[in-house]
């Protein structure tokens, strides 16, 4: 019966919904864990284009090329975006299999819970993106109060409203964690 209101039951029919259109979560539902890209489908991201908390360097062309045009977008759109140069920069990008195994080896977290066995950054479409930060607490920290300062500040708010017209769906546990979908109408449905 509908309420009106954003209750438990409608949370997760649009968890569902969100969830379904992460071609990476269906690729795992199927039991897959997609291969990496070849290098020569990835590119450099350029210095202004990354945090500088963390360094990503590279994510497939056709992502870059699509996130460097929602970027662009969101601060010619909201003056709040475009008078902080740190919202929307890219704190991590593509992660080399290889690495990131090696990573969670010696750090022990990819149990699922802190860290993807197979993540889905390893195919070049998943951003991290920086989305706005409690003071003292890190860029993707998972307290409740920092998800919270990101999902009311104008970045967020924008990439929500936004993202999908350059071909980008949000991850909806993490609202710095966005997915190319490979449907990008803002560059006529490449």
């Amino acid at each position: 019966m509908a309420t009106g209101q954003f209750d438990q039951p409608t949370f997760q029919v649009f968890r569902g919904l969100w969830q379904e259109r992460r071609p990476f979560v269906m690729a795992r539902v199927r039991g897959e864990c997609p291969e990496p890209p070849p290098i020569s489908l990835l590119a450099y991201l350029s210095p202004q284009e990354e945090h500088a908390e963390r360094m990503t360097r590279l994510l497939r062309r056709d992502v870059l090329d699509a996130y460097r045009r929602m970027a662009a977008a969101a601060r010619a759109e909201v003056p709040a975006i475009a008078a902080d140069p740190e919202l929307m920069q890219i704190f991590s990008g593509f992660r080399d299999p290889e690495a990131d195994a090696a990573r969670c080896a010696a750090q022990g977290n990819c149990d699922g819970l802190r860290r993807a066995v197979c993540s889905p950054h390893r195919t070049g479409t998943a951003i991290d993106i920086h989305v706005g930060h409690v003071e003292g607490m890190g860029v993707d920290s998972t307290d409740p109060l920092s998800r919270r300062h990101m999902a009311e500040g104008p970045a967020y708010r924008w990439l929500v409203a936004n993202a999908s017209r350059f071909g980008f769906t949000p991850y909806v546990f993490e609202p710095w964690h966005w997915e190319w979908t490979g449907d990008d109408t803002a560059a006529g449905g490449r």
